[in-house]
């Protein structure tokens, strides 16, 4: 049995920063290399793809795999399908799996494979939210063919496209083995349950520890924004609204945190807000202010995630 198995990596991570998720480490490992890694234990025999950057593969790792880009570039999940079904080979099976989607075990790639060429169908599991896993799932070539030349254009329309009107064979998983990540938040809480099945090893952005401390787990400030801390420290020094070197780091490291976290609210608009409940409340000090905004702005709600970008 011919098996593909793609890994779509052609996002722009803009709710990350703009750093390439795939590609940031975890533990011992890249995202990627991780993904990579469980793919060839469940199935050795796959031909494998990346749609989008192979960053974050060691070379012996990227010269193992075959690569194309969605036309054009960022043009969405769907498009980068679309592309790697125009490039590669014959195959009886198609697997495709986010290339942020780190913690999918070895045992699942086999069922799903199993499950889809038993039924004829797609076959996918379930996430957190009940929903099916649209970037976990294993197809007849054949049939994805078909539904990619139904759908025609590609360009920046939704996966979901692919599974309308189709029954799909669910196969069971836990739902915390087949969660992405958008933002720092959801990349910790992964790299916390890393952890823990790996006994204590943390796993961090950029090769750090994680730990329980979410800022270790951050990228590093980056130059321009100490450049503005150092700007502001000396604009302010002397005046009635002077800020303390650590009250500017503080406001700064919150317009960050709101930026990467799940409120849709501007990080601007969120540190207004802090110094408007600061000026409204004097004896509180600006990291209480800061504090409280963050709460209600990031406080779940029980919706749905936006959009994946």
């Amino acid at each position: 049995m011919s098996i593909t198995v793609m890994i779509l990596s052609g996002g722009r991570s803009s709710r990350f920063g703009g750093v390439h998720k795939p590609g940031v480490r975890l533990g011992e490992q890249t995202v990627i290399s991780r993904i990579l890694t469980t793919v060839r234990a469940a199935l050795p025999e796959a031909e494998v793809w990346v749609a989008g950057p192979t960053e974050g593969l060691s070379d012996a790792e990227a010269g193992s795999v075959r690569s194309v880009r969605e036309v054009p570039e960022f043009s969405g999940p769907l498009a980068g399908i679309d592309a790697v079904v125009r490039a590669m080979g014959e195959a009886e099976t198609t697997v495709i799996l986010a290339g942020d989607m780190p913690l999918v075990p070895a045992a699942h790639l086999r069922d799903l494979v199993t499950a889809s060429r038993e039924s004829g169908l797609p076959a996918a599991g379930s996430d957190d939210r009940g929903k099916l896993q649209f970037l976990c799932a294993a197809w007849p070539t054949s049939l994805l063919i078909d539904r990619l030349d139904d759908i025609g254009e590609t360009k920046d329309r939704a996966v979901r496209l692919l599974f309308d009107g189709l029954e799909v064979t669910p196969v069971d998983i836990d739902p915390g083995e087949v969660v992405d990540f958008d933002t720092r938040e959801e990349y910790e809480r992964i790299a916390r349950r890393l952890g823990e099945a790996d006994g204590g090893a943390d796993g961090a952005v950029g090769g750090g520890t994680a730990g329980t401390d979410e800022r270790q787990a951050r990228r590093p400030v980056p130059e321009e924004v100490m450049r503005l801390r150092e700007r502001a420290g000396t604009e302010l020094a002397g005046t009635d609204i002077a800020l303390s070197e650590a009250d500017v780091e503080a406001v700064l490291e919150f317009a960050s945190h709101i930026k990467h976290s799940d409120s849709e609210v501007s990080p601007v608009v969120a540190a207004f807000l802090a110094g408007r409940l600061r000026a409204a409340s004097p004896d509180a000090s600006i990291a209480e202010a800061l504090a409280q905004v963050e709460e209600a702005l990031t406080r779940p709600d029980g919706g749905e995630s936006p959009t994946r970008s």
